[in-house]
């Protein structure tokens, strides 16, 4: 293990190594086209991961239920299928929360139903404890509350919301029949504080933190205003990006230091943002990681006052002129800095981005152009147009102890390293020394 070191930090730059990706790392893909085939070949739905007992697993919604993979050793391993209460090619929205030892399902097509499955028996498999219609048929999507043990149903039954009180998880109970607004078509909720994406009618903010409930905040005009999807809340609740899920609507990151006086402060979209549509969101340490549509996979710094792209994989290949196919939800496994996407058509995905290291290089280091090195033994390069990048570590009587060729500007290191002085030199596939220097490990 590298004890202490002089840093040398990162920075990403908007390189492209290929058509289809840049800067991240594709683990594992699954699909199932034995599965009922929706209009536009599409199968699959929503996405959500979770933990259990110190594991990793993920759940993704299909035209006929819901798919349970645990994520091991950078790789997707199929577990159990069970499924949904309505199957059908006709079933396009499948979402999922958890709560505890618990998975919570809805679907928004048919005659369905909100499911509960039991996570204890994770790894052999999970068992349905509740299937019900008691309180809606169809519902849009969830959201729990896990701090209040509340799940926010958007458009249950296609009018307003409910929020139901899960406190005890297998059993729950009506809270609150929510309709100030006609429609919520998603939310995002912490600690009673909710953040409603109420369709045209804009973002409504409301504290539920009793029945008698108070609006703390309203944004129902804005720069590039479309339908009103999704969106999500920075760790630090100064950030609020949400999406508008129309064609040539860039997604919105909000200053929320202030409720009351919500407003967008910037605008994201790609480079073709005109004839494409954003879908999802997630935040984590100031990265927005989005599931856009016929884009796939988006990764964007909003740390600055220009947000920027820093990576991204294009999970949908084929040709369409639909803007409603590919990259459809996205999930971010914290700790892992590993990321999930669900594609319509295209399946389950699992990518590697170092996301932890991106950060500790602004926090840690000189600011400068060189590689960086971290104690998890990982150089990272950015800054050169080269299809392929050549990593060579020498010590300091010039014996060569690391070298490998890489497709992304950054790589793993499988090796630790003795206190001492080390030198690097990164070459691109012309044979051209790119960049060289040293760095030094103290005791």
């Amino acid at each position: 293990m590298l004890k202490n070191l002089i840093y040398i930090p990162l920075i990403f730059c908007n390189v492209v190594f290929s058509q289809n990706y840049f800067n991240i790392e594709l683990l594992d893909h699954w699909t199932d086209t034995t599965l009922l085939k929706g209009p536009e070949d599409a199968y699959f739905s929503d996405v959500w991961g979770f933990e259990h007992n110190n594991n990793t697993y993920c759940a993704i919604g299909s035209t006929e239920g819901t798919h349970i993979f645990q994520v091991k050793d950078r790789k997707l391993i199929p577990i159990d299928f069970k499924p949904g209460k309505y199957q059908s090619f006709l079933v396009q929205h499948r979402d999922y929360k958890t709560y505890k030892n618990y998975l919570y399902a809805v679907c928004d097509e048919g005659s369905s139903s909100l499911q509960i499955f039991d996570l204890s028996f994770l790894p052999d498999s999970i068992h349905k404890v509740y299937d019900s219609n008691q309180y809606f048929q169809v519902c849009h999507n969830i959201f729990i509350d896990t701090n209040k043990a509340k799940l926010y149903a958007c458009g249950p039954n296609n009018i307003g919301m409910k929020i139901l009180d899960i406190s005890n998880p297998i059993s729950p109970t009506l809270w609150l029949d929510f309709n100030q607004v006609n429609y919520v078509h998603d939310c995002y909720v912490t600690n009673d504080t909710a953040f409603l994406n109420c369709g045209f009618d804009g973002v409504h903010i409301y504290d539920f933190s009793s029945q008698t409930i108070q609006q703390l905040g309203l944004l129902d005009f804005y720069v590039e205003q479309g339908y009103n999807h999704s969106g999500w809340l920075s760790e630090d609740r100064k950030k609020y990006v949400f999406v508008d899920e129309t064609t040539g609507k860039r997604i919105k990151i909000c200053d929320a230091t202030s409720l009351l006086n919500i407003s967008v402060s910037n605008l994201y979209g790609t480079n073709d943002y005109i004839n494409k549509v954003p879908h999802n969101v997630m935040i984590y340490n100031n990265f927005l990681f989005i599931s856009y549509y016929n884009e796939g996979l988006r990764i964007v710094d909003i740390s600055t006052n220009q947000p920027k792209e820093v990576a991204f994989y294009d999970t949908f290949w084929q040709q369409t002129n639909y803007k409603l196919n590919g990259a459809w939800g996205v999930y971010v496994f914290k700790h892992q800095d590993l990321i999930l996407v669900s594609d319509r058509q295209n399946g389950l995905f699992l990518f590697y981005f170092p996301i932890k290291l991106s950060r500790l290089s602004q926090e840690k280091a000189l600011v400068t152009n060189t590689p960086f090195i971290n104690n998890n033994s990982v150089i990272i390069y950015s800054g050169n147009n080269a299809n392929q990048l050549f990593f060579s570590l020498y010590d300091s009587r010039g014996k060569i102890v690391f070298y490998k060729a890489s497709l992304f500007k950054w790589i793993n290191i499988p090796l630790h390293l003795s206190p001492g002085v080390y030198y690097y030199h990164i070459f691109d596939d012309y044979n051209e020394d790119v960049t060289s220097g040293k760095f030094v490990i103290v005791q």
